[in-house]
C-alpha cells in the first residue's frame, strides 16, 4: 500500500520535502503520493499511513482540520500520531512541558476574551512578542516594543476569538537568531540556524549549523517529555530554541505538526523519516 505526503492546495511558498521524501521512500521501494488533505476525492483508507506535512492551511480552516485529523484515524495510521497532532495543535503545550521540567521561554496564555496585566508583562519582560496560541508560519506573530500597551491591546483584539501567547522579546533571537533542531524518531538529525521573523516576513534560513551540546542536550529533554505525557516517540519533531538571557537555550517552539524539515540542506536525512515511518508499521 502507498504512502501518502500530505500537503494544502494553496502552499504559500514550495515545499522543497516533499520531492525528496517521495524519492526517499522509492529507494525503500514504497510508493509515496502527495495529497492535499481536504481533498474530498481521497480514500484515505488505500493509505498505509498518512504523514502530516505541509497543511499550512490549516489555521484557517481549524474545525475540518480536526475533524480530518478523526476521520483518518479511524481508517489508516496518522503520522504523527492523531494524540500528538491534537495536542500539538494549540501553543498551550508549551506549559505543559514546562511543567514537565523543560526550560521553555516564560510564557503567559491570554485566552480569547480573557484580560491581562500588560503594565506588569512589560514591567517584567521589556519588549513583548505576541503570538496566536494556534497559528502556523508566523501569522499574526508581532514585536511590541516596551510600554506600548495599546499596540498591544488592539493587536489581541484584532484578532478576537484567538487565544494567544505572551512572550518576552529575547536579544539573542534579533541578534543571532535560532536554532531548529530537526529530529526523527527521537533522534537528532540536523539543525538550522534562522533569524527572526514577523507576520509577513518571508523565511530566514540561513543554512546548516551543528547545535550545541546544550541544545542538543534541551531537545532530548523535551521529547522525552513528550514522552513522559503519554504521547510517544514523534516520529519527526523540529525542536526551535534560542538563548535566553543567561545563555542556556530555552525552548521557543517543538513543531509536531507541519514543521519544515529543511531536507533540501541535507537530502540524505530524509531516509531517516522514511525509516522511522516504516519501523512504527512493522511494529504494529
Amino acid at each position: 500500500m502507498p504512502i501518502a505526503l500530505v500537503t494544502c492546495i494553496e502552499l504559500p511558498r514550495p515545499d522543497p520535502d516533499l520531492p525528496i521524501l517521495r524519492e526517499s521512500f522509492a529507494r525503500r521501494g514504497v510508493s509515496a503520493e502527495v495529497v492535499v488533505w481536504n481533498d474530498p476525492t481521497i480514500d484515505w483508507s488505500r493509505f498505509d499511513a498518512v504523514v502530516v506535512r505541509s497543511t499550512w492551511d490549516y489555521v484557517a480552516n481549524l474545525g475540518a482540520f480536526a475533524r480530518w485529523i478523526d476521520e483518518v484515524e479511524r481508517v489508516t495510521r496518522l503520522v504523527n500520531s492523531a494524540p500528538i497532532l491534537r495536542w500539538n495543535l494549540h501553543k498551550r503545550y508549551l506549559l505543559d512541558l514546562s511543567s514537565s521540567g523543560v526550560d521553555i521561554i516564560p510564557t503567559t496564555l491570554v485566552p480569547a476574551g480573557g484580560t491581562v496585566d500588560w503594565a506588569a508583562l512589560f514591567a517584567r519582560h521589556g519588549d513583548l512578542v505576541l503570538k496566536p496560541a494556534i497559528s502556523a508560519g508566523s501569522f499574526a506573530t508581532v514585536r511590541v516594543g516596551r510600554g506600548e500597551e495599546a499596540a498591544a491591546v488592539e493587536h489581541v483584539r484584532s484578532h478576537g476569538g484567538r487565544d494567544f501567547l505572551v512572550q518576552p522579546l529575547l536579544r539573542s533571537v534579533v541578534e543571532h537568531g535560532e536554532t531548529n533542531i530537526v529530529c526523527f524518531g527521537g533522534r537528532p538529525s540536523h539543525a538550522i540556524h534562522k533569524g527572526a521573523r514577523w507576520s509577513g516576513q518571508a523565511e530566514q534560513s540561513r543554512g546548516l549549523v551543528a547545535p550545541t551540546a546544550a541544545e542538543l542536550d534541551l531537545a532530548a529533554r523535551t521529547l522525552a517529555a513528550v514522552e513522559g505525557l503519554g504521547l510517544g516517540v514523534p516520529a519527526y519533531a523540529r525542536v526551535d530554541c534560542a538563548a535566553g538571557p543567561d545563555g542556556r537555550p530555552l525552548l521557543m517552539e517543538l513543531e509536531l505538526l507541519e514543521p519544515a524539515l529543511f531536507l533540501d540542506r541535507l537530502p540524505s536525512a530524509a531516509d531517516a523519516l522514511v525509516a522511522a515511518v516504516l519501523a512504527d508499521h512493522a511494529s504494529e
